[in-house]
């Protein structure tokens, strides 16, 4: 559907309204939403995003976002000293591929930069949840603006954390919803998003790795061929920028970044968490059999969504909001409901 010129100024001009007014109102909190600290008060907006803007701004003079150095001037950043015993250390545990994605917010002051990450992922998930909920209700405005209301309630939480912190899981949350999307119609496309889904790869990976297999399947390759191209492209942009940084990035890995990579488990005593790996274990290969049946990748998509959503959080408070993509397949689920039903009583 093409739009006429005089409703797209319409629709461009709301959108950087909406922006903006996200953007504000992150500079109004940037001083006045604070939590305590090791070393006194700390912000909270922004809170993830100055460990991108300072590691990235290391890379731009050749310096490993992993040094030593660099979680120096993270900690005096947003601690404004060392981190208590025992406390969250705030490293850069992110592949250094941000560089790409970050580079024009670094070179903005701190407080303009992490005011307008957060805004564009506010901006971001709310143009999710409208696409959503547009589907969901069967392009129906009263089911719509049900569905909108629905997801918007039950997002709220997620996204208060999530987007005002700056996490980098809505990039990949957003990155992996596109990939998945534009698999079948476009796969070039697809590669290009399922390679930007990994830039947090703990809760993405088993999505990603999903999708690459079912394109294996389908011979996808355009798809598997980008996602290498993105990749290496990535990656040769930062051995550029910081020369070889693997066997940091791998020496950070090995300590877990300060987390354990397997959390859901490591809460879990024993013998529940072989039960819980196990079930999700179990649901991947039924929906991956069932793949291999039916030709139909919408419940393999959605079974290692769920699988990853529920073995690689590292915080469920904002990485559940990747559940979000579990039913984002599904079109108009009332009447498909309904449809069913209907067909089930034809057949008696």
């Amino acid at each position: 559907m093409r739009i006429p010129k005089n409703k797209l100024w319409v629709i461009v001009c709301a959108e950087a309204v909406v922006l903006l007014a996200f953007v504000l109102a992150m500079l109004w909190l940037w001083e006045r939403w604070l939590v305590p600290g090791p070393n006194g008060p700390v912000r909270w907006v922004g809170m993830d995003f100055v460990l991108f803007w300072v590691g990235v701004r290391a890379m731009l003079t050749g310096q490993s976002p992993y040094s030593a150095a660099t979680t120096s001037v993270i900690q005096s950043t947003l601690l404004g000293g060392p981190p208590a015993p025992g406390g969250d250390p705030m490293l850069f545990v992110y592949p250094p591929w941000i560089l790409v994605l970050i580079l024009p917010l670094a070179l903005l002051p701190l407080k303009w930069a992490a005011a307008l990450w957060s805004g564009l992922l506010l901006s971001g998930m709310l143009h999710l949840i409208g696409y959503l909920a547009f589907r969901w209700g069967g392009r129906r405005p009263g089911r719509t603006i049900l569905w909108a209301l629905a997801l918007t309630a039950g997002c709220l939480p997620y996204l208060a954390i999530a987007a005002t912190k700056g996490q980098l899981s809505l990039v990949s949350l957003g990155a992996l919803f596109l990939a998945i999307r534009l698999a079948r119609r476009r796969p070039g496309a697809a590669g290009l998003f399922l390679a930007l889904a990994i830039l947090k790869p703990t809760l993405t990976v088993l999505p990603t790795l999903g999708v690459l297999l079912w394109a294996l399947f389908e011979r996808k390759y355009r798809l598997l061929a980008n996602f290498t191209l993105c990749l290496g492209i990535l990656s040769l942009v930062c051995f550029l920028a910081v020369g070889n940084w693997i066997p940091d990035y791998v020496s950070m890995l090995g300590n877990t970044g300060g987390a354990p990579v397997l959390w859901s488990l490591e809460v879990l005593p024993w013998p529940w968490k072989i039960l819980y790996a196990l079930f999700f274990a179990v649901l991947v290969v039924y929906a991956f059999i069932t793949f291999l049946r039916r030709r139909d990748p919408a419940r393999w998509f959605s079974a290692t969504v769920l699988a990853g959503l529920a073995l690689f959080p590292m915080r469920w408070i904002y990485d559940l909001l990747l559940g979000i993509l579990v039913p984002a397949e599904a079109e108009n689920i009332k009447g498909r409901i309904i449809s069913i039903n209907r067909g089930e009583r034809g057949k008696r």
